[in-house]
């Protein structure tokens, strides 16, 4: 397959009997979902087996900077999450910069769950939603003049072959993270890869960030699409460890009604930001639609444009009042997708 979600496997062997762990760290991740993916893994794994030695297997797809190395998500994943807070609760730690085995014993009293916290002034954790500038994760923009091909997309993303991110499906269209008419680049690190469908649902914005968050909601969103041609037996074991095989239909869903299911599930709205929601708000929210996304297809039906859109225009809003709301979210939500 195409790609690989996290997994617990046994490992066998005399002195090395305990829970693997493997998580493909994916180019659509931030270091708040990461961190907390893995945390829960190291959480269900104890719950499953207590006091087992857990070894845990980190990969990193795409995740580069400018000179070719690992961008500040991934670096800091490996260097400060897992060495400095989880390795002791872990016996083994791999990733593609070490393996490190924990020196003292493995700690089994995991917390609850992880806060994670910024310092004060580090502006480069969120989109600027005063100046709705371009956020991208490359800086140098101007070596390519034409798109590359899917194959080098494909490199990058990590995956074994050119497929939509999403549900795996091919053929695969190149599509731009930020677009062209938002300034956005040639590099590789501004392409993922879409089926029709999916680069059609896509934001044009110009915050590659919240690019790569709707791309990880719509995997999860959409992931029973995954297994629709699988044989029948893959299907019956996926349906025992409870994830879906057919794609949800949400096809008769009304526009404005597709635009808070994404403001809730991706964005984490709530009833109280609905309620509060006033002509102010469509005024600031047309502001950011004509100046910060792309007019090129058809901006008028895309719900995940308008989402955004919606989204950055409270954050202004509070932010003018004094209230600050919009660091990053650590965990999607899904409540509605069952």
């Amino acid at each position: 397959m195409a790609r690989k979600k996290r997994k617990v496997l046994q490992l066998q062997g005399t002195d090395r009997k305990g829970i693997a762990l493997l998580h493909d760290m994916a180019v659509y991740e931030n270091f708040e979902r990461c961190a907390h993916r893995i945390f829960a893994v190291v959480q269900k794994a104890e719950q499953t087996k207590p006091g087992a030695p857990r070894f845990l297997y980190l990969r990193i797809q795409g995740h580069r900077n400018d000179a070719g190395g690992y961008d500040h998500d991934s670096f800091e994943i490996m260097q400060n999450f897992l060495l400095d807070f989880l390795l002791p609760y872990l016996t083994e730690v791999t990733t593609p910069l070490y393996k490190v085995r924990n020196s003292q014993r493995q700690l089994n009293d995991l917390p609850d769950k992880v806060i994670i916290a910024y310092p004060d002034g580090e502006d480069d954790f969120w989109y600027d939603v005063d100046l709705l500038t371009i956020r991208s994760r490359e800086a140098d923009t101007s070596d390519r003049k034409t798109p590359p091909s899917k194959k080098a997309i494909a490199d990058y993303l990590g995956m074994s072959e050119a497929c939509c991110l999403v549900c795996w499906r091919t053929p695969a269209e190149r599509a731009h993270v930020v677009p062209t008419a938002l300034g956005g680049s040639m590099n590789v690190r501004n392409f993922a890869l879409s089926c029709q469908e999916h680069h059609g649902q896509a934001p044009d914005i110009a915050d590659a960030e919240a690019f790569w968050a709707w791309a990880d909601y719509a995997e999860m969103r959409d992931s029973g699409s995954k297994w629709e041609s699988a044989p029948e037996d893959v299907k019956e074991w996926m349906r025992a460890l409870g994830s879906r095989t057919e794609k949800q239909d949400r096809s008769d869903m009304a526009f404005i009604a597709a635009v808070k299911f994404e403001l809730r599930n991706l964005y984490g709205w709530t009833d109280l930001d609905f309620s509060g929601s006033s002509w102010e708000l469509q005024e600031e929210y047309h502001r950011v639609l004509e100046v910060a996304t792309g007019k090129h297809f058809g901006i008028e039906k895309k719900v995940a444009t308008h989402a955004w859109s919606y989204n950055v225009a409270k954050q202004r809003l509070a932010k003018n009042r004094g209230i600050r709301t919009d660091r990053p979210r650590s965990v999607l939500l899904f409540d509605d997708f069952q």
